[in-house]
């Protein structure tokens, strides 16, 4: 009989130790996977500032733009300026190309992950808006430039001159990024 007793005792004691390990492994999992749950809090939240930080470059530059370029088009100065605006309308486009890296990585960072930061949800939630709206800005900014561009070739044809400028030629195009079935920054 002792040794019965002895062998129940042995394996009662070994299940008790089989259901700690399980608990206690179970319990790190937990604190594990909390932590990487923070971590990756932390990137997204970075992302965003650097998403922030370049969408208020972007709106800067693009008042400059405005007030100093686009909305001062003189057409006796036109030509001889094309080649600082264009490299202004390119540096503008590089903001674009950075704004659009920020938010492929905001993707993969959001993209079917609900945090538990309201804060964070919010942002995962915002930052299609943003990028939608920066490069309809953009897009809608060149239509301006080209346009003049366009007026100012037919001034010159019909003055026989052979002062003609290029249009600024940019691969980005309207778009719904966040698929809401609106263009966002688009001006009719």
């Amino acid at each position: 009989m002792n040794g019965t007793k002895l062998a129940h005792v042995l394996m009662t004691l070994s299940f008790i130790m089989i259901m700690a390990g399980g608990v206690s492994s179970f319990v790190l999992g937990l604190k594990e996977d909390r932590l990487e749950t923070q971590k990756r809090i932390s990137v997204v939240n970075n992302e965003f500032e650097v998403l922030s930080t370049n969408t208020t470059v972007f709106e800067n530059v693009r008042d400059e733009l405005y007030n100093k370029v686009l909305s001062n088009v003189y057409y006796d100065t036109f030509y001889k300026d094309d080649e600082k605006v264009k490299e202004k309308l390119s540096n503008y486009e590089n903001l674009v190309d950075e704004l659009e890296k920020t938010t492929l990585k905001l993707n993969d960072l959001c993209k079917d992950v609900y945090y538990p930061d309201m804060e964070t949800n919010t942002k995962c939630s915002n930052y299609k808006s943003i990028y939608e709206q920066v490069n309809n800005y953009f897009v809608g900014d060149i239509a301006v430039y080209n346009k003049n561009v366009d007026k100012y070739n037919k001034d010159q044809e019909s003055k026989k001159s052979t002062l003609i400028i290029d249009k600024y030629k940019t691969k980005r195009d309207y778009i719904d990024y966040n698929g809401d079935n609106k263009i966002e920054g688009k001006e009719d």
